[in-house]
């Protein structure tokens, strides 16, 4: 009888054990935008929670990526900005320099 406890525990812990590996894999699911023709491209992605976003500038012309009071410095062709979001929700963002240009981030 106590052998069989001990190992309805040890199963309950392997799948505890493996749910938490699973929850952790799940939670990266990094994006890329191009900057490129004065545009984010594509202008929305939807990533899960504790995710980065990297912006990487293809466009001729200098950009920034601009989340209300928070902005990446000018970005020139070739560099990149990234950003990790740990908050789930939708996350409009612009171009400091070109305010046409906007996207959105969707944070599950």
């Amino acid at each position: 009888m106590r052998l069989s406890k001990i190992a309805g525990l040890s199963v309950l812990i392997a799948v505890l054990m493996l749910y938490a590996i699973l929850e952790a894999s799940q939670g990266q699911t990094p994006a890329q935008v191009t900057i490129k023709n004065f545009a984010f491209e594509p202008g929305t992605v939807t990533i899960t929670r504790g995710s980065t976003v990297t912006w990487a500038n293809q466009d001729t012309t200098t950009h920034t990526v601009k989340f209300g009071d928070e902005e990446s410095k000018p970005l020139g062709k070739g560099q990149t900005y990234s950003k990790t979001f740990d908050t789930p929700g939708t996350f409009d963002y612009a171009c400091g320099l070109h305010p046409s240009m906007k996207g959105k981030v969707i944070v599950k």
